[in-house]
């Protein structure tokens, strides 16, 4: 049996270094994990300098670590989610979306912009199969949106692949940062390496990082295109951020836009705060939760 990334005893394993997915794929019989194939993966896993990850159905097993661990002068890496920790996402769609279909109202820009988020919200947690798509992200978004101007009678006025068509997806990466996020951003910049951990593809995800000043340097673009080939909270999208690490949980934190992604975060087993005060609430809790992106510093030292 090959390998699988997206079975149920691997799925958080599928995102470590691609020289080792080259020797797992090989391996037959993963799971159940016998005990040549433990010690194996176990090799390779220590000769790649990688931490064997907990999976969605726990074939392995890693604590939580206490938010009263974090160092924060230990961390070395900050990922942030896009669409709600740094953007300013339903606004500035529904300003794009206006100015591209001048002949909604109002109100009818609101509601195609609520049922676009929701289409996109609804897929939270899926895996995406390799033959359907290679970007999950841009097949959520194109096959939604198809279906959302037909809800609004404008598939005529809109056909898929016109101008407008493509200029409506290229809305996700056209956004306008929270205030005070580019200061911050900057800030960090001094001290930390700072990526993206979003269910977006890696094109939207640069796209969208153009907004911001040269003093903002948004090096590492962790996203769901395949291999992953999911949305969070799936343990592959934390994988690959905690494998840049070399699986080292105490140089790693994760900042969540929401209570949703900030507990994904922490069950898979990284430190993880949210710019949702309301996250306060989850169990295991993130290591911080409040609105203000501008508290942000403080948080660090900085």
């Amino acid at each position: 049996m090959i390998f699988n990334p997206e079975s149920n005893c691997v799925s958080a394993l599928s995102m470590m270094n691609r020289d080792l997915d080259h020797e797992i794929n090989t391996r037959t019989h993963i799971c159940p994990l016998f005990s040549y194939e433990k010690k194996m993966l176990k090799f390779l896993t220590i000769f790649f300098g990688f931490l064997l990850i907990k999976s969605d159905v726990n074939c392995l097993n890693i604590d939580v670590p206490s938010c009263s661990s974090l160092n924060v002068s230990s961390i070395e890496v900050i990922t942030f989610d896009l669409f709600g920790a740094l953007m300013l996402t339903e606004m500035s769609m529904e300003r794009n979306i206006a100015a591209l279909l001048p002949q909604l109202s109002s109100a009818n820009v609101t509601k195609f912009t609520d049922l676009w988020l929701t289409a996109y919200v609804s897929y939270f947690g899926k895996s995406f199969d390799p033959s359907l798509t290679h970007s999950p992200f841009q097949w959520v978004i194109n096959s939604s949106l198809v279906d959302i101007l037909d809800k609004f009678q404008l598939s005529g006025v809109v056909p898929q692949n016109s101008t407008t068509f493509k200029a409506l997806l290229g809305v996700w990466g056209n956004l306008q940062p929270k205030s005070g996020a580019a200061e911050v951003l900057a800030k960090l910049n001094t001290k930390y390496q700072l990526g993206l951990l979003s269910n977006g593809d890696e094109g939207t995800l640069r796209a969208a990082l153009r907004v911001f000043p040269p003093s903002v340097n948004v090096s590492l673009i962790f996203s769901s295109d395949y291999p992953v080939n999911c949305f969070k909270t799936c343990s592959s999208m934390y994988a690959q951020a905690l494998n840049f690490v070399g699986g080292d949980v105490s140089k790693l934190i994760h900042v969540a836009g929401s209570g949703y992604d900030a507990h994904g975060a922490r069950q898979f087993g990284i430190f993880a705060g949210a710019l949702d005060s309301s996250a306060e609430h989850t169990d295991p809790p993130p290591c911080f939760a409040f609105d203000d992106i501008n508290r942000l510093p403080a948080f660090f030292h900085l």
